[in-house]
């Protein structure tokens, strides 16, 4: 009988129990800041004209369809996404409830009722124009919404009780890490447009702008900042090939790595609104193959101790995260306004919350959000690593974080050529307060990790040292008989086997 691996089976963490009411107050929510982002914000600010309901009607009937380029594209995928969400939630909150009559009746009411919510909403945009109205966005809002039905399906059914599952079998950590790599590869890809048409794909390669480094017009020590910053963005997705690949080695772990980087940056030079830099695929790698060594360096650590050894180096790292992130967000020049020339320069319709999702690409306004979360996340963390393992403290880091985004945005408004954006502190608060409540789980199924992969190297080793020694001595593996009295026992005995 073959020995199994002592295994490491930490506790399961509770599951997530959302229910139909969660789904409702979630559907809310996001038709409000569907309906606020769709009316309220325009190139003027809120902007409503009033016209009579027969005129708005007239209007709503002449709606057509465009032929956009290509440009347009990411703003037609940008509009599916959007309502991805939204039939989602709201599907959610039929199909839990007790008295649901079926998958199928939650299904059809879902897409009706969500159809008929984009229309209201494109007609209600009649009423504050330039607002763009045709049957391309009702179309790509449509298809999003029967995607965010599917996806729910797709998730409660499927995906949801394998990733349980994975949990209980203490595959937690690969689960996150694994997640994280899927929406970077995502974040690398988007806004998704892709050159599919041979007119396309002749201008794109024509005109490829390809760079060395990024950030073009920067001084040097923020473009080395954002290479940094690209490489590090892979570091979890190497510790997800390690923790997916425990028994193979080094370098086949970083050739996985390298099979994955490459075809998607291969990919993103067909991208039409990306700009990819040859410095990408070198800091990438590199990035794979610390996460890997990272994994590598984990195992049989104490990270319960390590706790409170990494919370005495908040103190000095704290100082270093003010200083990039005052890079990151170009504080760091000569240049100032003074008080009266930045309230002169400032643009009052920046104050109105989330505008700038208009101004700016829906493409741009998700990477720029990504990015704002990212850099105020070590809030969270650093004040976790001093407050303590189940201390509270998600409170404080979101009012640290809100007070140092609204400082970043007040000198951002004091900086020539620099725009402010006041969405931006909600994102912080999102960021640091998330990350806190995040931060014992994720401790927890690092310190799992540590255990699990010492245990199975420990049996590898343990195997393997008894498979040398089988191979030495000679083992039969039958019961030896007496030799019976008046035998030869100078005869040749019969050959023995080896265990191999």
């Amino acid at each position: 009988m073959t020995a199994q691996p002592p295994t490491y089976r930490p506790q399961p963490p509770s599951a997530l129990t959302f229910t139909s009411r969660h789904f409702a107050v979630l559907t809310a929510l996001y038709a409000l800041a569907i309906v606020y982002s769709s009316l309220m914000l325009g190139p003027d600010g809120l902007h409503y004209v009033p016209i009579t309901a027969a005129e708005a009607w007239r209007k709503f009937r002449a709606i057509h369809y465009v032929h956009n380029a290509s440009d347009q594209r990411p703003d037609w995928i940008a509009n599916m996404m959007m309502t991805i969400p939204l039939s989602g939630f709201f599907y959610g909150a039929l199909a839990l409830r007790k008295t649901s009559n079926g998958a199928a009746h939650a299904a059809a009411v879902t897409l009706g009722i969500s159809i008929l919510f984009i229309l209201a909403v494109k007609y209600a945009q009649l009423f504050f124009p330039p607002r763009t109205v045709t049957i391309n966005y009702i179309a790509a809002q449509s298809i999003g919404a029967v995607l965010g039905i599917w996806s729910f399906r797709f998730a409660h059914r499927q995906l949801y009780p394998t990733l349980v599952e994975m949990f209980h079998k203490g595959e937690g950590l690969a689960v996150v890490l694994g997640g994280y790599s899927l929406l970077l590869m995502a974040y690398f890809l988007m806004p998704f447009d892709l050159a599919l048409s041979p007119g396309d794909l002749a201008a794109r390669l024509s005109s490829l702008p390809l760079t060395i480094v990024p950030g073009a017009g920067h001084d040097a020590a923020y473009r080395a900042l954002l290479v940094l910053a690209d490489a590090a963005a892979t570091i979890p997705f190497g510790m997800f090939l390690a923790v997916t690949g425990r028994n193979l080695p080094f370098g086949s772990l970083v050739a996985r790595g390298i099979s994955a980087v490459v075809p998607v940056t291969i990919v993103s030079l067909f991208i039409l609104s990306a700009t990819p830099f040859a410095l990408s695929l070198v800091g990438r790698t590199a990035g794979v193959a610390l996460g890997i060594w990272f994994m590598w360096k984990l195992k049989g650590k104490d990270l319960w101790k390590r706790h409170y050894r990494y919370a005495q180096y908040v103190p000095v790292a704290f100082p270093v995260y003010l200083v990039l992130l005052a890079l990151a967000n170009g504080l760091l020049t000569a240049k100032w306004f003074d008080a009266d020339q930045a309230l002169a320069a400032l643009d009052t319709r920046e104050l109105l919350p989330l505008w700038s999702l208009y101004i700016a690409s829906k493409a741009d306004t998700a990477r720029n959000a990504i990015v704002t979360f990212i850099m105020f996340a070590p809030i969270g963390i650093m004040i976790w690593l001093r407050r303590g393992f189940w201390s509270r403290g998600a409170g404080f880091s979101a009012f640290l974080a809100l007070i140092l985004s609204l400082a970043i945005e007040i000198g951002r408004a004091m900086k020539p050529g620099l725009t402010p954006d006041f969405t931006h502190p909600f994102v912080a608060i999102l960021g640091a307060a998330v990350t806190f409540k995040a931060m014992p789980a994720l401790w927890k199924l690092f310190e799992n990790e540590a255990r699990r992969s010492l245990l199975e190297d420990s049996y590898t080793v343990e195997l393997e040292r008894a498979g040398r020694l089988f191979t030495v001595v000679e083992v039969d593996a039958r019961p030896q008989r007496q030799p019976e009295i008046g035998a030869d026992l100078t005869a040749t005995p019969r050959r023995k086997r080896f265990i191999r």
